[in-house]
């Protein structure tokens, strides 16, 4: 594991608990020069040495409150601090103190909370290690003598403490982490199993759209027993399907982003439309009778745009519903949803009139596997609700009067205030951006923005072959100098990059005369380039909003006479998708697993191969392997071939380019992304 990394992780175990370390350490450094000044004098003191310590501890106190800049070191701050403090200043003084007692023992406290802070062997090591040698040096260099009062003993006793703590907390680390890959192995393995249902469930539902007519006016044999209405609800109860195993996938997805570090992920965060999130939340919410939805009452005065993420902010709802909804029979009961601006915050109001909660009882109303005698009740809802809107750097409150209402109060941060720039500025870190253009004045100032936020900044040049190799989901928002390329060359990036959500920046500037006019599905994307404020505006706002792909597909006739095989052992995913390539004018042929597959293409010729990574006999990983290096099948070395799998994490993705899969699709995908990019590549 790289040293970064191993620096990474130490300072995620312990963050949590930095303020209390940075209080103890700003305050016990000074503090004790005092005590063993005055009330317990020692031969040496240094109050500028505890002074530069308590400095570099006083950051962990006010964290929340530090710089931005300070913010991209503070890691390798911490590590210098514990190191510093710790083992050197301890070793430092026990030296000078010529290894008096008191000085000994304030260093094996030394070791253990330096071995208990930083919680990781190698860096405890190669830290005291360092740390010693250079108080010893320096201990050296200031009074010569350093080994006045020293032991060989001693050296027996700081190696036990050392390699007994590091051993006992290794074990527990151990422990820790066993139990969390048993965590994420749990939540993947469940993921795939739900995968693989909701992704045959998806193709059929795609395939019922596709056969279904629009009318009986498109059956010329009139032998359909079904009126126009039947249809229309069909087709509005297959759409309302897609839907939920849409929202389903995705809330699979955030439930595997969070599960690493225990809490929810920000990664997933973008600008949301709090109106639109209650309205889609109350026309899909699950009610038991179609008169239900009549007690729930919402009123909007204005619209907000806030930060977070939409599929949380609904669960949040879906759980305040469904508490709510217990209580239904009462009489009376109705909803009441309420969202008003005050100051710099949203609050949405969720009342009910229910049975109401006793006061004594609303103290403990968020607190984890707490409930209130509900029947089938968990108690985990309204603490992950609680969870969702910390996440969101907002509050959620409740206020109730037995037998009378309850009501849940959301107060959620303006998208302009402080707190959400801190979240933005920190998630910056974690994007990547592209620029495609010749122009250095751009490419100047996306460099200083770069450097700012500290986003990983990536740039091509105008030329053909290097657009080839882009892969939209590499970048989070790909910058187009539209004056610096050519309309084919445009058409080429457009096509790589519409089967995606990824965002995307159209820049255009006055000192070119190649103008390039763009259609209406792109003009909202364009922006004429003037100075870095407006480019840097224009950035944070498209990497924080959410883009959905261009849907429009190719037409049949263009894509006529293309052979597909679809690789995979899942024969209703092979049906379902078969029937839609073919629908669209593909010829298609399958075949069960990667040997099969091998076998036919020594016989016959196909243009694009759409192939699952895991399957008996021979992988989608494998057959890839042998097509692209072993001469028998030098005719399809270099078609595209799409990974089609129910689990692409960010190692896998990697793994299956390094083998040759030109591009990755998880399933289920909708039948619009599979055919766009299905006909990308076959044009490509």
């Amino acid at each position: 594991m790289r040293t970064n990394k191993r620096i990474a992780e130490a300072y995620r175990y312990i963050e949590p608990n930095l303020f209390i370390i940075g209080l103890f350490g700003s305050i016990g450094f000074p503090a004790y020069y005092f005590i063993w000044t005055y009330l317990f004098p020692q031969p040496y003191e240094n109050l500028p040495l505890r002074l530069v310590c308590m400095l570099l501890f006083i950051p962990f106190a006010i964290k929340d409150y530090m710089p931005k800049l300070f913010l991209r070191y503070k890691e390798k701050h911490f590590v210098f601090t514990i190191c510093f403090g710790l083992p050197f200043f301890f070793c430092y003084m026990m030296i000078r103190n010529e290894w008096s007692i008191e000085w000994i023992m304030s260093f094996m406290a030394a070791i253990f909370l330096s071995i208990i802070i930083i919680y990781d062997w190698l860096l405890i090591l190669i830290s005291t290690a360092i740390a010693a040698c250079t108080a010893a040096l320096i201990g050296y260099l200031t009074i010569g003598n350093i080994s006045h009062g020293f032991h060989y003993s001693y050296v027996v006793v700081f190696s036990f403490s050392y390699f007994t703590g590091i051993c006992f907390n290794y074990r527990n680390r151990i422990e820790i982490e066993s139990k969390q890959l048993f965590s994420q192995s749990f939540s993947s393995g469940i993921a795939h199993e739900m995968r693989n249902p909701l992704s045959a469930l998806y193709a059929s539902q795609e395939v019922l759209l596709e056969l279904l007519p629009e009318s009986l006016t498109d059956d010329p044999q009139h032998n359909r027993l079904i009126s126009n209405a039947e249809i229309t609800k069909l087709r509005n109860i297959i759409k309302d399907n897609i839907s939920i195993i849409n929202n389903g996938h995705s809330t699979i997805n955030l439930l595997l982003s969070s599960i690493d570090s225990q809490k929810i992920s920000p990664h997933s965060f973008h600008h949301l439309s709090i109106g639109d999130v209650i309205n889609d939340t109350l026309d899909v919410y699950g009610y038991q009778t179609k008169s239900d939805r009549d007690l729930v009452f919402f009123q909007i005065n204005k619209d907000n745009i806030l930060f977070g993420n939409d599929i949380l902010l609904r669960y949040v709802f879906f759980n305040l519903l469904k508490n709510s909804f217990y209580y239904k029979e009462k009489t009376n009961f109705k909803i009441f949803i309420s969202v008003y601006s005050k100051k710099n915050e949203t609050i949405v109001s969720v009342k009910d009139y229910g049975k109401g909660i006793p006061l004594t009882l609303i103290k403990n109303i968020f607190a984890e596997y707490y409930t209130s005698g509900k029947k089938n009740n968990t108690g985990l809802g309204l603490s992950f609700c609680k969870k969702v809107i910390d996440a969101f750097a907002g509050k959620i409150e409740c206020y109730s009067t037995e037998n009378v209402s309850t009501t849940f109060i959301i107060r959620l941060p303006s998208i302009s205030s402080p707190i959400i720039d801190k979240i933005k500025y920190d998630l910056m870190a974690m994007k990547s951006v592209l620029y495609i253009g010749n122009k250095s004045k751009i490419l100047s100032d996306l460099n200083h923005l770069a450097f700012f936020y500290n986003f990983t900044l990536y740039s091509k040049k105008n030329s053909s072959h290097s657009i080839i190799d882009i892969d939209g989901d590499n970048y989070d928002c790909i910058i187009i100098d539209i004056n610096s390329v050519n309309s084919h060359l445009l058409r080429k990036i457009r096509n790589k990059i519409d089967t995606t959500t990824i965002n995307i920046i159209f820049v255009s500037h006055t000192d070119y005369d190649n103008k390039i006019i763009l259609s209406d599905t792109y003009k909202p994307y364009l922006f004429e380039y003037n100075h870095l404020e407006v480019l840097q505006k224009k950035l944070i706002s498209q990497l924080f909003s959410k883009r959905k792909p261009n849907n429009s597909l190719p037409s049949p006739a263009s894509v006529a006479k293309n052979r597909i095989m679809i690789v995979d052992d899942n024969v209703s995913l092979r049906l379902y998708s078969g029937i839609l390539l073919k629908n669209a004018g593909y010829d298609v042929v399958e075949a069960d697993n990667g040997l099969t597959a091998l076998n036919y293409l020594q016989e016959a010729t196909v243009d694009l191969i759409l192939i699952d990574s895991q399957m008996p006999v021979m992988s989608g990983i494998e057959a890839t392997k042998e097509i692209r290096t072993n001469n028998k099948y030098h005719a399809h070395q270099h078609i595209p071939i799409i990974c089609y799998s129910g689990s692409l994490d960010e190692n896998q993705k990697k793994s299956f380019i390094n083998v040759g899969m030109t591009d990755l699709l998880l399933k289920p995908t909708s039948k619009e992304i599979l055919l766009r990019t299905v006909n990308k590549w076959l044009q490509a």
